[in-house]
């Protein structure tokens, strides 16, 4: 190989780079609000299941945008967790997700996780008490 074709070689390596970086970028991005959401989903899924295996209501309820307890009825609110958001996200929500001793949700509610692109996921728990992620 001679050093005309190492360098030809080398600058068509740096144009797809400078042309790939922003997509790689982005799909890093989308991939860590992902998986900051389904952290959010886990965590609320466990507090319906401690809520039906200590036969007491149990909540997520959010304390801050950027931070969320889990705390049971016993007979007051007693919070077993509280888990910080990474730098950089927030999370609101349009009700706190309550769950009875059976499992279901006293309202339906939806936790919406954001990151500092403006780029959203959403938790939503139904009646019954599904979690999924939207």
């Amino acid at each position: 190989m001679t050093l005309l074709e190492l360098c030809v070689s080398v600058g068509i390596l740096t144009v797809m780079s400078f042309f790939a970086a922003p997509s790689l970028i982005q799909a890093r991005n989308n991939y860590q609000l992902d998986q900051v959401t389904r952290q959010v989903a886990a965590n609320t899924q466990w507090t319906r299941v401690k809520a039906i295996s200590r036969s007491r209501d149990c909540r997520v309820r959010i304390v801050s945008n950027t931070s969320y307890v889990m705390e049971c009825l016993d007979p007051v609110w007693i919070t077993d967790q509280t888990i910080t958001l990474p730098s950089g996200y927030q999370i609101s929500a349009n009700a706190s997700p309550n769950f009875h001793k059976r499992g279901n949700a006293v309202l339906a509610a939806t936790l919406t996780i954001s990151d500092s692109h403006g780029h959203f996921k959403q938790v939503v728990i139904n009646i019954t008490g599904r979690v999924r992620v939207q």
